[in-house]
């Protein structure tokens, strides 16, 4: 199967894109400060059923620089001009952590391009309460990035998206996720990465499926920080569960 990258101009800017496979269209929506290289080791698993569309968020990867005023809406209309430009079928969409918010930006606002949601994050992405939400993000932003093994990759990626990561976390409490959620009609998946360091939170996917019409729940135990990397056979069976349902 061959990956290819691209690019595609947006109202925004000039989106970056990695893609694979064939079969109906499938988002795929990184986390900050990553790009869509932290995706390449799931890709493939997903590929196999899916043309696998993976865009840098503007602001990371190979995309534009963010777009100012900045919010989680401006991202998200990236995204619909990025698939409007393609001309694909309604796209399943998976998102995770800040992908997540633009993912539910793009399917409350742009329903008609997406026909399946999944919601992904580690359980303190995905608490209800805003405050509560953001409380927990703040924690764990604010602790020093201590990982000792860091991949060409992921210095890559902070490399080139360092200048973006205040921003993007300022536009992510900006964003009203439970009132946008609850607007939400296409079918969604709530799935939590659920990680022992996290156990003091409770879980959190049956609590935030119930605030979203037509959906469900799902919890990946067991996970951790690095289950794209760890675990990305059994993360893409999660999905394809969903997509294929």
């Amino acid at each position: 199967m061959t990956l290819e990258s691209r690019y595609t101009n947006t109202r925004h800017g000039t989106v970056h894109y990695r893609t694979m496979g064939d079969g109906s269209p499938l988002v795929l929506l990184h986390a900050t400060p990553k790009s869509s290289r932290s995706l390449l080791n799931v890709m493939p698993h997903l590929a196999t059923h899916h043309r696998v569309i993976a865009p840098d968020t503007l602001g990371f990867g190979e995309s534009d620089p963010l777009p100012t005023p900045l919010t989680i809406e401006v991202l998200a209309e990236a995204m619909a001009d990025l698939l409007n430009t393609l001309g694909v079928e309604p796209a399943a969409v998976f998102g995770l952590h800040t992908g997540n918010k633009i993912g539910t930006a793009l399917a409350s606002r742009w329903p008609e391009l997406v026909s399946r949601f999944i919601l992904c994050g580690m359980t303190h992405s995905i608490i209800i309460d805003r405050e509560a939400r953001e409380a927990a993000i703040r924690a764990l932003v604010s602790t020093p990035f201590t990982k000792k093994d860091i991949s060409d990759d992921e210095k890559c990626d902070r490399e080139q998206g360092g200048d973006s990561i205040d921003a993007i976390y300022a536009a992510n409490y900006g964003f009203d996720l439970t009132s946008t959620l609850a607007s939400l009609s296409v079918p969604t998946l709530v799935l939590e990465l659920a990680t022992p360091e996290e156990d003091h939170l409770g879980r959190q996917a049956e609590n935030l499926a119930a605030q979203i019409p037509n959906a469900q729940a799902y919890t990946f135990e067991g996970s951790d920080r690095d289950a794209l990397d760890q675990r990305p056979q059994d993360l893409a069976r999660a999905i394809l569960s969903f997509t294929h349902t």
